[in-house]
């Protein structure tokens, strides 16, 4: 199938996004191949590549006959925050034998990874993101959504409020979170502290 799409296509030349979806990889493993010379590119007048359908259908044979066979795997990790932590991320994939791309976003909470099955299996990177403390869900309490004066004298878990009269219209509010063992999302370079001594 992908072979006739590519000889269909005869001498046309394809964008970056066009060759991702013939071969089903993220448009950052097309950029690679290029990169290593895998892939001849050649640019617009804009500086933007583009890759003859010839080329393309010649790295499809040649992957056929090396009986190369991607395969992705997509994670959702709701303990993915911030940009620092999508490079945590892609540092902690890629350095796994078979890697072939990686594409985290912190916005959706969902990592991409494209590898290849004879080097490593997808257990093993969902493994290795799991020791770093990437994956299950945030353990955070839930309010009950009962006003603490009809809760039968329970004390509320979640949330204490309290309002004393010199401060006036300040309402001050505590919440108490049990400590887990780790922090609530993993931060690169960030741990619980240990006490420390100074020598004097």
């Amino acid at each position: 199938m992908l072979l006739r799409n590519l000889e269909e296509k005869g001498d046309r030349l394809l964008t970056r996004t066009e060759v991702a979806e013939l071969f089903q990889v993220s448009p950052s493993t097309v950029t690679r191949w290029a990169d290593a010379g895998r892939l001849p590119a050649v640019r617009t007048l804009g500086g933007h590549r583009r890759y003859e359908a010839r080329a393309v259908l010649e790295l499809a044979k040649q992957f056929i006959r090396q009986g190369v066979s991607m395969e992705n795997a997509i994670f959702e990790m709701p303990l993915l925050y911030a940009d620092h932590h999508v490079l945590e991320v892609r540092r902690i994939v890629e350095e796994l034998p078979g890697i072939e791309s990686v594409y985290a976003s912190s916005a959706f909470h969902v990592l991409e990874v494209t590898y290849d099955p004879t080097k490593v299996r997808r257990e093993d990177i969902e493994a290795r993101l799991s020791q770093a403390g990437y994956l299950g869900d945030l353990p955070l309490p839930v309010e009950t959504g009962i006003a603490a004066t009809a809760n039968g004298g329970q004390k509320p878990y979640f949330r204490h409020t309290a309002a004393y009269e010199q401060s006036r219209r300040v309402v001050s509010f505590e919440q108490q979170v049990p400590f887990s063992g780790r922090p609530l999302w993993p931060c690169p370079g960030m741990g619980v502290l240990s006490r420390q001594t100074e020598e004097a």
